[in-house]
Parts: C-alpha cells; sequence; structure tokens
C-alpha cells in the first residue's frame, strides 16, 4: 500500500476513459511528464503526492511578495518619474500609458508561450526574476539622467546636466522600452508562479495548501503590495522632496531583492519532488528535429502563432469566465488616474480620496480570506446539475490517477463552489456599481448648478460650494463594497482557469488571456482620453456599469449552461412557504 503522502500510479491499456484529475486540475502527465512510454505494462511508480510544507509554503510566498512588490512599486513609481521629468503637460503620460498597453497585447501572448515550453520550472522563474530586476535597475540610470537635467532640479543639486531636449527625448524613449520589458517580464513571472508553480504543487481540495488557499495568500500578498509599495515610494520622494531619491531607492530596492528571491524560489524547488519534474512540452511546440525551431521562424509565422495563440483561447471552456473577467478592466470606476483626477478636479481632497482608496484596499484583502470560505460553503450543498468539463487531450496519458471516491466528490464540490461563487461576486459587484453611479450622477448635477450660477450669486457664495456630504458617503461607500464583488470574482475566475484549462495550455492561454486585459484597459484609457472634459465622466461612468452588466450576463450564461440553472427556485419557493406558514 502506498503511504499517504504519495501517489499510485498505475498504466492502463483502456485508453477510452480520460485521466482522472486532482483537485488542481494537473493529470499524470504534469507529475510525471517523461515517465511516459519509459515503463512496462503494469508496472507501478509512487511518486511524491503534490503539497507544501509549511517552510516550503513561507518560501513560495516570500519569493512572490519580493516579486509583487518590485512590480507594483515600480508601476506606481514610472508614472511620478514621467510626470516630474515633462511637469504641465499629460501628453507623455498619455503616450507611455497607450504604448504599453500596445506593447503589452501584442507580447503577452508570447511570454506565456515561452514559460509553457519552458521544461525547467526554476530555470524559467529565475530567468523572469533576472529580467525583470535588470530592466527596473537599468530604467532607473537613465530615469536618473532625465531627472537630473538642469531645468527639472534645482540651483544647490548635487549632480546636474545641461538641458538637452534630443537627450532627454532619447533617454525616456530608452526608459519606456525598458519599462515594457519590465512588464513583460512581470508578467512571465506571475504566469510561471500562478499558472505552473502553484498548480503543480497544490494539495488536494480540503488539505491544508489546496489551490484555493494558495490563490487567496498569493493574491492577498499582491493586494499589500500593491496598496503598501506605493505608498511607501510616495513618502519617501514627500520627505526628502526629491524625485532622484525615489528613483536611487527603486533601483536599489530591485537589485537587493534579487538574492532574496533566487534563494528562496530554488529552496522551495529543490525541496519539492514534483516541481523538479520538466514540463510536458505540447506536441505542437516541438519541431521535427526535437528542438523548437522558435529562432528561426519568420515574421509571418510569428504572426500566425499569435493568431494561433487566439485560436486557443477561444477553444478552452473557461473563455467565457475569463473574457468577462477582462472586460472589468474597462471599468473607470476604479482607482486609477483618470478617476482619481475626476474627483480632485470636482472638489474632493488628496486626503479624502486617499482615505477612500484605503478603505476600498481593505475590502479588496478581504476577499483573500472570505473567497476560500466561500467556495468551501458553495461547493457543499447542492452541487448537483453539475456537468463536468471533460479533455480530450487527457486520454493520450495512458495512465490512471487512482483516486477514491472520496477525493472525486471533492474535485466536483470545489468546481461547483468556484461556479456559484464567483456568480455571487460579480452580481455583488453589479449591485454595488449600480448606487455608485447615482450617486455620481447627483454629484456631477448639483456641480453643474452652481457652475451655472448668476455671477451676482457666485460673489456672495464660496467660490466652489462643498459636495454633498450624503452623496459623497453612498459614492465612497459602495465603492469599496464593490471592490469585495470584483476580487471574489477575480480568485475564482484564476481557479477556474487553473483548474479547466489543459496542463500543457494553462501558461500560454494566461498569455493570451493579459493581452485580451490589455485590450479593454487600452480602450478604457482611450474612452478618457476621448471624453477630457470633467461634465463627461458621468457619461463614463454610465458606460463603466454597461461593462459590469454585459460581464455579468456572459458569466451567468457560462455558469447556467454548465449547470442547468442559475438559482434553486423550488429552494426559494419551499423556504417562502415555510416563512408564510410561520406567520
Amino acid at each position: 500500500m502506498a503511504s499517504d503522502n504519495e501517489l499510485r500510479l498505475s498504466s492502463d491499456d483502456d485508453r477510452s476513459s480520460t485521466t482522472t484529475t486532482t483537485s488542481t486540475g494537473f493529470t499524470f502527465e504534469e507529475v510525471v511528464g517523461v515517465v511516459e512510454g519509459e515503463q512496462d505494462q503494469d508496472q507501478e511508480v509512487l511518486l511524491p503526492r503534490p503539497g507544501l510544507t509549511r517552510s516550503q509554503a513561507f518560501n513560495l510566498y516570500l519569493s512572490h511578495a519580493f516579486s509583487t512588490w518590485n512590480a507594483r512599486g515600480y508601476e506606481f513609481a514610472a508614472v511620478l518619474f514621467t510626470a516630474a521629468a515633462y511637469p504641465n503637460t499629460l501628453v507623455a503620460a498619455a503616450l507611455r500609458m497607450v504604448i504599453v498597453y500596445f506593447a503589452m497585447i501584442l507580447f503577452s501572448s508570447y511570454v506565456g508561450h515561452w514559460v509553457e515550453r519552458s521544461p525547467n520550472r526554476l530555470r524559467t522563474l529565475l530567468s523572469t526574476i533576472v529580467c525583470n530586476r535588470s530592466s527596473v535597475i537599468a530604467g532607473s540610470f537613465f530615469w536618473l539622467l532625465i531627472l537630473s537635467q538642469e531645468d527639472l532640479v534645482g540651483p544647490d543639486a548635487v549632480f546636474v546636466m545641461p538641458k538637452n531636449y534630443v537627450l532627454k527625448g532619447a533617454g525616456f524613449a530608452v526608459a519606456m522600452t525598458l519599462g515594457i520589458i519590465e512588464r513583460l517580464s512581470a508578467s512571465g513571472n506571475l504566469i510561471s508562479m500562478e499558472r505552473d508553480w502553484v498548480v503543480t504543487v497544490a494539495a488536494p481540495a480540503g488539505s491544508p495548501y489546496d489551490l484555493s488557499h494558495l490563490n487567496a495568500v498569493m493574491r492577498r500578498i499582491d493586494l499589500v503590495c500593491k496598496l503598501l509599495s506605493p505608498i511607501l515610494i510616495s513618502v519617501i520622494i514627500t520627505t526628502l522632496d526629491s524625485v532622484r531619491i525615489g528613483v536611487i531607492y527603486t533601483g536599489l530596492t530591485s537589485f537587493v531583492c534579487i538574492p532574496v528571491e533566487f534563494f528562496s524560489a530554488k529552496k522551495v524547488w529543490s525541496h519539492n519532488a514534483v516541481l523538479q519534474v520538466p514540463k510536458p512540452l505540447p506536441p505542437q511546440h516541438t519541431a521535427s528535429g526535437g528542438e523548437p525551431q522558435a529562432g528561426t521562424r519568420s515574421c509571418m509565422a510569428q504572426l500566425r502563432q499569435f493568431f494561433k495563440g487566439l485560436e486557443l483561447y477561444f477553444s478552452t471552456p473557461v473563455w467565457i469566465p475569463s473574457m468577462a473577467l477582462a472586460l472589468l478592466h474597462f471599468n473607470m470606476l476604479t482607482w486609477r488616474a483618470t478617476f482619481i483626477t475626476y474627483l480632485i478636479n470636482i472638489g474632493y481632497s488628496l486626503t479624502v480620496i486617499t482615505v477612500a482608496r484605503a478603505i476600498g484596499s481593505v475590502f479588496e484583502i478581504s476577499s483573500t480570506v472570505i473567497t476560500p470560505r466561500g467556495i468551501e460553503y458553495m461547493g457543499k450543498a447542492h452541487h448537483h446539475g453539475y456537468s463536468p468539463v471533460t479533455r480530450d487531450d487527457d486520454d493520450e496519458a495512458g495512465v490512471r490517477l487512482i483516486t477514491d471516491d472520496r477525493e472525486e466528490n471533492r474535485n466536483v464540490q470545489t468546481l461547483t463552489g468556484l461556479q456559484r461563487f464567483g456568480l455571487w461576486g460579480i452580481s455583488w459587484q453589479l449591485i454595488n456599481t449600480v448606487p455608485v453611479v447615482l450617486a455620481l450622477w447627483v454629484i456631477a448635477a448639483q456641480r453643474d448648478e452652481a457652475e451655472n450660477l448668476p455671477t451676482f450669486v457666485k460673489r456672495f457664495i464660496a467660490e466652489r460650494p462643498p459636495l454633498d456630504i450624503g452623496w459623497s458617503i453612498l459614492l465612497f461607500s459602495f465603492l469599496a463594497f464593490s471592490r469585495l464583488g470584483v476580487w471574489v470574482f477575480d480568485l475564482t475566475t484564476q481557479q477556474l482557469t487553473q483548474t479547466l484549462v489543459a496542463p500543457t495550455q494553462r501558461s500560454s492561454f494566461a498569455g493570451v488571456e493579459n493581452s485580451v486585459v490589455n485590450v479593454f484597459e487600452l480602450l478604457g484609457a482611450g474612452t478618457a482620453i476621448a471624453f477630457p472634459r470633467t461634465e463627461q465622466y458621468r457619461w463614463l461612468a454610465l458606460a463603466s456599469l454597461v461593462s459590469v452588466v454585459v460581464s455579468w450576463l456572459m458569466y451567468a450564461v457560462w455558469v447556467h449552461r454548465q449547470r442547468g440553472h442559475l438559482v434553486h427556485w423550488e429552494k426559494l419557493g419551499e423556504g417562502f412557504c415555510l416563512r408564510r406558514g410561520n406567520w
């Protein structure tokens, strides 16, 4: 008998049945990879059971925390550096934003493709770390040169360069290019970690460090870094009154974090036998000679690969939830630069905005605590009506993963819980977005009425009348509540894609998914540029509500198609009749 820490794998001549999957969605191919074809019939192989010890989980979280801290910090710092380099204009910031979005749309799928066909998990992750940190360090050098020109520093500055617009523009172009590399490498790091490492090592559902738990903790780390890392950079720049000190801090932080990330990632890999097994390569990635021929392909072949990635994306059973989540990135009622600028323009102070944003972050972080429990609760009750999504590619494994009925039941419960709790999350997002849009329209109307007052009346009142406190509380409260729903939906959709996409396609799928997300990010930015006036933002808010409605409809249709229903109306009827009987 195999111990509890081992998987018993046996060959089977019956190729008609699909390979049983664990709760994390990986098959025998992902656990063993190269074993197929090397064992005799009826031979049994005992391998370590997927899972993590406490020490391994700590090092996994530590590596992810440093990567996310640097990525979130540089994402915010680049905005500050651009504003300092080109004050009194938004052209440079808008240009940088549009170019970065276009680059992510074009190249994210290639990043996912590269992660997918890299068999050594440790080498792939470390490569993304080196590329990311190197681009930040080199970018900080060019930002320092740009911000050291005499028209951007005080007369008592230690290091001053003569003003030269040509060199400044060239330096900005190089810094922007390095910023694109930074974003792409950060995306590769996230794909490698979330779609490969985490899924591979996750324990079966219901066990410590199962996929729901790992996803929640990883996203909690991301959200905490998203909140604290920009704040620390802002405090350093404000306290020392020097953007150049912020540039130096950014470069040094990236340099110092490299050995910590290397050590923690390597420690997880070296103590986990499942991670050390080479990944199976998809057949389409291997040429007749046995090695990928990516370096010799023409531009047309690269373009065909791009469209092939889109074809892969839309052929998966979870492209609708993924697209629904991506559509939410069009929503302009989030704490992005355009929304913050709008709030400042209509009269809210930076202090009020900062407090409201911090409260929203609390709800975002709380979603990582609620989601694993919500998935478990929603999966236990009434999970009938589930129609499993089969994967034909698993037939090629030729090996069955022997699991007991209890584990298989946990898998079904987890998938049911993901579908139902994801619907709860997007519904919560929709319900709370409606009062946000209503409050914003009322506040905008009150502002318009004040602007239209006669001139002699304006002389006897304040130059800008105070904003209505009640509607302001309504606006920021429901905006904070909505952040809970969107991140619940994000976590459940991520686990659905981790579970229902074939192991040899997860990374490529994630790369195309990032491209789709950036399409909607670009559309949101372009819409804000097309309607730049403050009084037009109410229409952007209405368009954001429409995007949330469409997202809800897409996901609801998908859930109905999978489960055959959205709500147990018979249960609601029974409860209503019972309540009337008690009355």
